[in-house]
């Protein structure tokens, strides 16, 4: 029996160490800026606290300027959004990262993307680069059905075709779709803009989501919103902007009044704050230029996406130079219940 339990054990370590190797050769074939968007979130457990932390999919991502929440609030805030991460993978991505924290921060931002309950259920592309419980890890594995992304080389299979491209060619195929000027607090500054028309074409993407919504991804959703009352952190859901041309074609489309009514029945239920509810916040003022593609930003629409938010949480009473979240200049901790609405109710004259 020992000699079966020392065997195992080596058989397990060539197994780990095989597959670590294969995960760091795998790593050659990712573009520069897809390179710089992994490497980014390591600054989170190395700031001393983080106020604000925002978690969505690539818009999110590319969507809020952390410098502009510490000139405007003097709040830290952190920019975790995630490429492709859907409601069901950020339940646990959002777990992972309040557990890694000795104090949680004092505002969560879930960002939105129009689409995100069409996403198929599935550990995701880049969420598990993230998640470091391996309880969190095996629980979005098992309920996706993809037990082989168990493995750091199974999680990073998409990157296969852009190593073997980079052996035989020496370069990586994946288009670099940003140009990184800056990296900070999770946030890339990218002032790339595609002046290609078919960029803001809402069905560029068609192939990718799911026809029909999915449950799953609404009921975790609705999980997210119910751990973080749970947890008493205060929180708001943002829709993200989008071009006006790319906005038109969705809005013409039944799953935009779907997403629509799933937002109304979230704060319905948990009575939270939609930012930029209709999606028109600022959709006059914003230029072609403003926009990497048709729904995601580049820095300089992201700036002022970040800086309408940052006077809307001002607005809304948010202090974060204290102990505690402040409304009208009076400390306020919310209790088990307690969201931004109520808060900004407090805040109101």
């Amino acid at each position: 029996m020992k000699k079966f339990i020392i065997k195992l054990a080596v058989f397990v370590s060539i197994i780990f160490t095989i597959d670590l190797a294969l995960s760091h050769l795998l790593d050659f074939g990712r573009p520069v800026d897809y390179a710089a968007f992994v490497d980014s979130k390591a600054e989170y457990e190395r700031l001393e606290k983080v106020d604000i932390l925002f978690i969505g999919d690539s818009q999110t991502a590319d969507g809020f300027v952390p410098s502009v929440f510490e000139e405007k609030l003097g709040a830290t805030a952190f920019n975790y959004g995630v490429y492709q991460l859907s409601p069901f993978e950020g339940f646990y991505l959002l777990k992972d990262l309040l557990a890694r924290r000795e104090q949680p921060p004092k505002l969560v931002v879930l960002g939105t993307d129009a689409q995100m309950f069409r996403y198929p259920v599935s550990d995701g592309k880049y969420s598990p680069l993230f998640i470091q419980n391996p309880l969190h890890l095996l629980a979005m594995f098992y309920k996706s059905s993809n037990l082989g992304a168990l493995t750091a080389t199974g999680r990073k299979k998409y990157l296969f075709a852009g190593l073997i491209n980079r052996i035989t060619t020496g370069q990586v195929g994946a288009e670099v779709r940003r140009e990184i000027e800056k990296v900070e607090n999770g946030y890339l500054l990218n002032n790339k803009h595609f002046a290609d028309v078919r960029q803001f074409d809402c069905d560029k993407d068609r192939g990718f989501f799911s026809t029909v919504p999915v449950e799953k991804q609404k009921e975790y959703f609705l999980k997210t919103l119910a751990y973080l009352q749970e947890h008493n952190i205060p929180f708001v859901v943002a829709n993200l902007p989008m071009h006006k041309t790319f906005l038109a074609g969705l809005q013409a489309k039944p799953g935009y009044e779907e997403f629509r009514a799933m937002m109304a029945e979230t704060a319905t239920r948990h009575g939270n704050e939609i930012f930029n509810q209709d999606h028109g916040l600022l959709l006059e003022e914003f230029q072609d230029e403003d926009f990497l593609d048709g729904d995601h930003l580049c820095y300089s629409g992201a700036k002022k996406f970040s800086s309408a938010f940052a006077d809307y949480l001002a607005r809304a009473g948010f202090r974060f130079n204290s102990a505690e979240v402040v409304t009208n200049a009076e400390p306020t901790k919310p209790s088990r219940n307690q969201t931004v609405a109520e808060l900004a109710v407090a805040a109101r004259p």
